[in-house]
Parts: C-alpha cells; structure tokens; sequence
C-alpha cells in the first residue's frame, strides 16, 4: 500500500491551525473533524483506504493514504502540520502482537517522525484508561491487566521517549459512548429491550464514562495548552479523562433503559468462569467478538475510575454531558 503522492498542500494563515488525525475515519474521529472544520482548521487525515474517506474528501479533508503499522504515509502526513491528535489504535485482536503493531509500534513511529522534524508539532495521544490499569482501593491505578491496555502504556513510553524534543499530552479516556459507538451500546440495547441485562461478576463494579464530544472538547483543549510530557516524569502531561461520576453497572442501564423509553431491567450476575468460557467459545467464531479472553481480563477488576480533576485544572476540561444526556443523544441518532 502506498501513500498518494497527489496531495494537495495545507492553507497557511494566521488564524489556520493545521491538524493532523489519525483515526479520523473511527468513533471518536467522525465526531471530531467536523469540530475542527467548524472552528476553521486546516485537516488532513492519515488513513487506511476506506469508503469513509469519500465523505471526508468531500468535507475538505486532505487524505493521506497509509498505515501506522507500516510506516507508509507518515513523512507526507505530517508535512505542514503544527498539530498531531492520534486516535488510531487496535481494540480487538486475537493476539498481543495484533495490539502492539500499531498502539505501540505505530505510534513509536508516528511520534519518531514527528520528533525527527525541525519543528516538531504538537502531539495528542489519545490513550485509554486500560493503559494505567483498574483502581486499587487507595484510589491509584494499578497496572495494565489486558494485551490492549499492555500496548497503549507501551505507546504511551514510545511518545516519552521523545520528550525533550517533542511537545506532547497523553488523555487516558475511561468508557468513550455516544452516537456511533461500536460496541457497548449495541450489546446491552437488545438486552434492555428483553427487560434482562447480564452483569459479569457476582460482586459490585464501578466504572467512569465520557460522552465522546466532551473527549473531543479535551482533546482539542490539549492541543491548545502549554503542558506536555517529560523524561523521568510518569505523571507529567498526563489526564484522565472521564465526566467526573462513577457509575455502578445498574446505573449505567438503568439511564440507558431510561433514554429508550423502557423499564428498568432486572440485573443477572454471571460468574466469571462463565463470561471467560462464553468469551472463550465466542471467539472460535471467527472475529474477535466485543466479548473476548482480553475483554475479560479487564472485566474481572472491580474498579475502572478515573478522577478528571487534574484536566480541569491544566487544560480547563469541563464535561458538560450527564450520563442520561448522553445516552439520549445517542439513541436519537441510532
């Protein structure tokens, strides 16, 4: 696969900012390209072929054909480009080498590349919150528990790497859902129609949520501010990210049945024996389902929260989307 080599140049200006997405054809992408087109940024995108770039061309997107895992399309990607948000990434594999061809690999190149220019633009990485691991009882994460989480923290020391010539934030968001959402809501919808949702684990869990525009406020918020990464730092230029609630499993599907007009369904505690096998058989299917082995190796944790307060107060996040707010509008969409 090679890059285009008939890429039009970016508009220069003052008042242009000139972004670089990759994952600009995923979730979290599609809602914000036209954020950024709205505010009156340049855009390019750094994308597998795809039909959805069609829509993006027409948008006034600038393609780069490429692939992170691969290298092919970084160098003509990043030319005149003074800001880099990375939303690529593997959320399901069979393997851990699946995860890190590109949650780790490609963005060590991505963040090599960028390094490597006489002036570097500024980097987001957009991380996940499986990267620092479940919350211990002392309220600190703990270590990452799933190949996935394995690979983004191994994305996260690529870019830490190159910190002292490279301006860069990492966002650790929790639980992303909204409009377009691959994969949550579309499980537990059906179960919300029946009346009967399964819970994986016999005990209480808690998790942390963001409604996607709100992760695309903080991205964008990130991009404008002054705080980056630093050598020998682990915590320097790092931001959970999440609407500042921690939900209990019921909560989440009892604001979810809420939004879709039904009841409020009754809760089936599953052991987790069961979920891995169910996960297990899933798997021989074919695809890797959105239940599967490394799903549930974050699953069997009790505890996925996170505290946005540092975000508020170095970037000036503020969620403005409630959980029942959130769900509404992506059912509306649906």
């Amino acid at each position: 696969m090679h890059a285009r080599q008939d890429v039009p140049p970016l508009p220069r200006g003052p008042a242009v900012s000139r972004y670089l997405l990759t994952g600009a054809t995923g979730f979290v992408g599609a809602r914000l390209v036209p954020m950024l087109l709205a505010r009156g940024h340049a855009v390019t995108a750094l994308a597998r072929p795809s039909p959805r770039l069609d829509g993006l061309h027409e948008r006034g997107v600038r393609i780069v054909v490429g692939d992170l895992a691969t290298g092919e399309g970084i160098p003509e990607a990043i030319d005149g480009v003074d800001r880099v948000i990375h939303l690529a990434g593997v959320v399901r594999s069979r393997t851990a080498a699946g995860f890190e061809a590109v949650n780790h690999y490609g963005t060590r190149r991505l963040a090599a590349a960028l390094a490597a220019r006489p002036r570097p633009p500024r980097l987001v990485f957009c991380s996940s919150l499986a990267a620092a691991g479940p919350t211990t009882p002392s309220g600190r994460p703990s270590a990452p528990v799933s190949c996935y989480g394995i690979s983004k923290r191994a994305g996260e020391e690529a870019v830490r790497q190159h910190a002292s010539r490279l301006a860069a934030v990492i966002l650790r968001p929790a639980i992303v859902y909204g409009p377009g959402e691959p994969a949550l809501i579309p499980a537990l919808l059906p179960m919300i129609r029946l009346g009967l949702v399964l819970k994986a684990g016999l005990g209480p869990r808690r998790y942390s949520a963001v409604y996607v525009d709100d992760l695309c406020t903080a991205l964008l918020a990130a991009a404008d501010h002054d705080s980056t990464v630093r050598p020998g730092d682990p915590d320097a230029g790092l931001y959970p990210i999440s609407d500042g609630t921690p939900y209990t499993w019921h909560d989440i599907c009892h604001a979810l049945a809420r939004a879709a007009g039904r009841p409020p369904p009754r809760l089936l505690p599953v052991p987790m024996p069961v979920v891995r096998a169910a996960a297990a058989v899933a798997e021989l299917a074919g695809q890797v389902p959105a239940l599967n082995r490394d799903k549930v190796r974050e699953m069997r944790h009790p505890d996925w929260t996170c505290n946005p307060g540092k975000a508020a107060r170095d970037l000036g996040f503020k969620p403005t989307t409630s959980l029942l707010d959130g769900l509404t509008a992506t059912l509306a969409v649906r």
